[in-house]
């Protein structure tokens, strides 16, 4: 374990947006969280939710009506940030996720790839540029941006994109009734601000979602996977590249 001194990262807030599925996937992606460095994330959960016995104590915001993906993101970062306004980075996850083992450390170690982030997805999608080199890739795709899977903003980024107009009122004038497309809406934020949007090669998170909740015959596969996963990351002697380990 590294010295506090040495991270760039050590006060986190962790939130997990979740809602009723054909195929309950949270007691894994809790599990595999865990095992990542993060024990106590705050759910964010729709109405009828099962939340896994081992679980039921950890903290829980429960929504008293269905609100949507889209709203019950923004509300869950929102939260996040009032709730833990000194938080140097949150981290917002959806409820069919594996992540790589000792992800926690990595991240304290190697964030941010650059002075100014937008956002950093530590998914990568299928689809996205594949390369031989590990680390962060900017993506600067503005409204085709894909994956909201697993969101790592900054202090100042969640702040700013949480009080932009065009954000808030996505619920009102956006496509589907505003009730989706958290990444396409993360993606327009980062190019209207001039943002870079960070995605990691090889993914650090995997979608193991078989029935979506957004989209009923969707499943995890072709674009809605990672191309490469790792299982597991370790720290490099120079703390800037993962020992990878694909899944």
């Amino acid at each position: 374990m590294q010295n506090d001194s040495t991270r760039n990262i050590n006060n986190w807030s962790v939130g997990i947006t979740t809602a009723p599925r054909k195929q309950n996937t949270l007691s894994m992606t809790l599990n595999s969280l865990k095992a990542a460095g993060w024990e106590s994330p705050r759910l964010f959960a729709e109405p009828g939710t099962e939340i896994p016995p081992e679980y039921q104590t950890l903290p829980l915001s429960e929504r008293d009506e269905v609100l949507g993906a889209f709203p019950n993101w923004y509300l869950a970062l929102t939260e996040l940030v009032l709730r833990t306004p000194r938080a140097e980075a949150f981290m917002i996850c959806q409820d069919d996720v594996l992540f790589s083992k000792n992800l926690r450390d990595y991240l304290e170690l190697n964030l941010w790839p650059a002075d100014q982030v937008g956002v950093v997805s530590i998914y990568c999608p299928s689809h996205y540029q594949q390369t031989t080199n590990s680390g962060f890739l900017r993506e600067d795709r503005g409204w085709s941006s894909w994956g909201a899977l697993a969101y790592v903003f900054s202090n100042p980024s969640a702040r700013s994109i949480l009080s932009d107009p065009l954000v808030l009122n996505h619920r009102d004038f956006g496509p589907a009734e505003g009730l989706h497309n958290i990444d396409s809406v993360v993606g327009y934020w980062c190019e209207r601000h001039q943002l870079p949007y960070y995605v990691h090669f090889p993914s650090l998170a995997q979608h193991i979602g078989e029935f979506s909740t957004i989209y009923p015959r969707a499943t995890a596969s072709g674009k809605r996977m990672a191309h490469q996963f790792l299982d597991q990351v370790s720290i490099s002697p120079d703390n800037t590249h993962p020992k990878t380990k694909p899944a």
